[in-house]
């Protein structure tokens, strides 16, 4: 009796680190999709010249995405058919937001278990360590935003100051949203290591006692 009360005990423990281990990557996703922006945008401005070929790489990223799964039915939604006009509404935007957020979350934290299962446990970095990290990666993205103005500023229309305005606060937006998805992310990695910590305690206390 008292085996299966532990056996409980541990399913459920091992779902709720499942569950802080999903709500991990809900804060995790929106960084890496912002920082995916801000690398796309990178690569716009470094191929402004070259904006038959852009445009090629564009409508095969389209078709690719259009034939997933999942992702597909909803961007054959949201793309306009040549011989229809299609509304895209605001529910219909935020609804394929939300339900690509939570699938991404999803995929990732599959894809970590996965990947634990393979090399085993990852070691967590310190929180100080992820925000240095973050915040050199948001120093080199706007030094590319940068010298890619002063590479060809004849293509940008405007003040080379507002320009600089521009790049610095969207430097400045992934480093704050960096900052508070790591934050939160670094603690419920906390949570969830104390939680499987007690769990191992528990299971090495009733080894001990039989």
């Amino acid at each position: 009796m008292n085996n299966i009360v532990l056996l409980q005990n541990y399913f459920l423990k091992l779902l709720l680190s499942w569950m802080l281990g999903y709500m991990r990557w809900t804060q995790l996703t929106p960084m890496l999709l912002l920082w995916g922006f801000g690398l796309l945008m990178v690569l716009a401005l470094t191929f402004v010249n070259f904006q038959e070929q852009t445009i090629s790489a564009v409508e095969f990223v389209l078709e690719w995405l259009v034939q997933l799964p999942v992702v597909g039915e909803y961007m054959t939604q949201l793309l306009p058919d040549e011989n229809s006009n299609t509304h895209i509404s605001k529910s219909d935007f935020k609804s394929f937001v939300l339900s690509s957020w939570a699938v991404l979350s999803l995929v990732f934290m599959l894809a970590g278990i996965v990947l634990s299962a393979l090399f085993g446990p990852f070691q967590p970095w310190a929180l100080k360590s992820k925000l240095l990290i973050s915040g050199a990666g948001t120093v080199l993205l706007l030094a590319g935003m940068v010298a890619n103005y002063y590479a060809a500023p004849q293509n940008f229309n405007g003040e080379a100051s507002a320009w600089m305005l521009n790049f610095s606060l969207i430097s400045l937006l992934v480093f704050v949203v960096s900052a508070y998805c790591l934050s939160v992310s670094h603690f419920l990695g906390y949570l969830n290591e104390a939680l499987l910590a007690g769990e191992l305690q528990a299971a090495d206390d009733s080894r001990g006692t039989q």
